[in-house]
């Protein structure tokens, strides 16, 4: 089976699966990497079960998967022709001889009809190239008054027309069959433009004012999706660190400026956030009820004037613009947490965006967590994962700080060093038990090494998929048929 590409820079290229399948996301030590917006690090997987049949997992990602425009919750089979949705990538899993299109014709469905302007419709004015002619009328005096014509708008009955106005002219020849008929269509046209003239006059005078003293009714605004985000410390009068993430036409920009601590970062993304991610903010923050919070009644309630936050936000036409001291509202809280969960930990930002003392605790806190869970490899060998996590987590925050780092770098480094020396150790020894058990056909303990070596290591890692394939042909020697 083979993956083509439908979209994007690789747009008809393919690339074959191997048996043990594919994992898809924005790092790049994926199998198939996709460095674009909408992608987690780790986004999905593609790989077989145990009937042999392909299927694709997700693996938690923020923005989610789509088989055929069908969301993935777990997995989801995969059959040739089926498009994955990842991001803004689409890929066509395909039958290893199949070459179709990259980008097959749509299919003969109707187009739907243009939706009608909801902007009212302008009156039509029917008007004739040629109105100079006219209908010849009697030369003689006319006899009688002729009445009042009726409203323009109303028909004109033949018994309302005064009697001498079109009064049959005897002493002049019978005009012809042609000017008779043009006569007729001349006069009809006058009547028809009449009618419209006068129908449009009186539609005029009956539509309702608008007062003078009276502004003209709201019109519905549209506005973009635009976020404001800043953090800021205060010392004696002097700003110590500010962070600011702001939001405007799809792009994003963050700053951090610490200038005691030498820490200064910029980044405009190139990538704009993806449609999903924007509409999934919006309505987190409506839930929340902050677009109905008001500056004046949380203003000056706080004891702490050197933390300062602001939230502004505004989308349709709805805006909020809040400045908080320390946590002085519940629902500002939650449009917080509500970002560094959705934008600075998808984008990576959460340690940018720490102070230093911040970063300092988090780094002892994820060493303690690590040195705790290596001590216990012994007993526990399924915690030896957490150690290299936690290890990893720690010296990140480690490297941040220029030279010289803080001591406890060097421990998060060496610590980290030895444990993942000793899951290699654990790799190798594994696989060479695996291979004995094999080659006395011992299929049973294989397949329990085979177990214990799941347990160990994190499903997301090649070694984990190598060692699931591993066991799944294994447990074919066990089957009914191969004994």
């Amino acid at each position: 089976m083979k993956i083509m590409y439908l979209n994007g820079a690789l747009t008809g290229q393919t690339m074959e699966l191997s048996p043990a399948g594919a994992t898809i996301g924005r790092e790049s030590d994926n199998t198939i990497q996709l460095p674009m917006g909408g992608v987690s690090r780790y986004h999905a997987k593609i790989e077989r079960d145990a009937a042999g049949n392909w299927l694709i997992r997700d693996l938690g990602s923020t923005n989610g998967t789509l088989v055929d425009d069908v969301p993935v919750i777990g997995a989801s089979p995969l059959a040739p022709g089926t498009v994955i949705s990842i991001g803004d990538q689409l890929l066509r899993f395909l039958d290893s001889g199949a070459t179709p299109a990259a980008n097959p014709a749509p299919s003969a469905a109707p187009q739907p009809q243009p939706t009608p302007s909801a902007q009212p419709q302008q009156p039509f004015f029917f008007r004739p190239q040629n109105t100079t002619s006219s209908i010849p009328v009697d030369p003689a005096p006319v006899q009688e008054q002729p009445k009042a014509a009726p409203a323009a708008s109303a028909p004109v009955s033949s018994a309302e027309v005064p009697h001498g106005l079109f009064k049959k002219q005897q002493d002049k020849p019978r005009p012809s069959g042609s000017k008779k008929i043009l006569s007729n269509v001349i006069f009809a046209l006058i009547v028809i433009l009449a009618a419209i003239v006068g129908l449009g006059l009186f539609l005029k005078l009956e539509a309702p004012r608008t007062p003078s003293n009276q502004p003209p009714p709201k019109k519905k605004v549209d506005n973009p999706f635009v976020l404001y985000y800043e953090k800021e410390s205060v010392e004696d009068g002097i700003k110590v660190f500010r962070f600011v993430l702001q939001i405007e036409n799809g792009q994003m920009e963050v700053t951090l400026d610490e200038p005691q601590n030498k820490r200064r970062y910029y980044e405009l993304f190139k990538d704009p956030i993806p449609d999903t991610l924007i509409a999934r903010l919006k309505q987190q923050i409506l839930d929340t009820g902050f677009m109905e919070l008001q500056q004046e009644k949380i203003a000056g309630t706080s004891q702490d004037n050197r933390q300062h936050r602001r939230i502004m936000v505004g989308f349709d036409n709805k805006f909020c613009d809040v400045k908080v001291s320390n946590d002085v509202s519940e629902t500002f809280n939650r449009v917080e947490t509500i970002i560094n969960e959705t934008l600075l930990d998808e984008y990576d930002l959460g340690v940018i965006s720490q102070n230093v003392d911040r970063i300092l605790e988090d780094a002892r806190t994820f060493l303690f967590v690590a040195e705790e869970a290596f001590r216990s490899i012994d007993t526990t060998p399924s915690n030896l994962p957490k150690a290299i996590t936690n290890y990893k987590l720690a010296l990140r925050r480690y490297q941040l700080f220029d030279d010289p780092k803080p001591v406890e770098w060097k421990t998060a480094r060496d610590g980290l060093a030895k444990a993942e020396a000793k899951l290699e150790e654990i790799r190798l020894e594994g696989q060479k038990n695996v291979r004995l058990f094999y080659e006395l056909r011992e299929y049973d303990k294989a397949v329990a090494e085979c177990n214990r070596l799941l347990s160990i290591f994190p499903a997301d890692s090649e070694t984990y998929r190598k060692i699931r394939e591993t066991k799944i042909n294994i447990e074919k020697k066990l089957s009914p048929g191969n004994k």
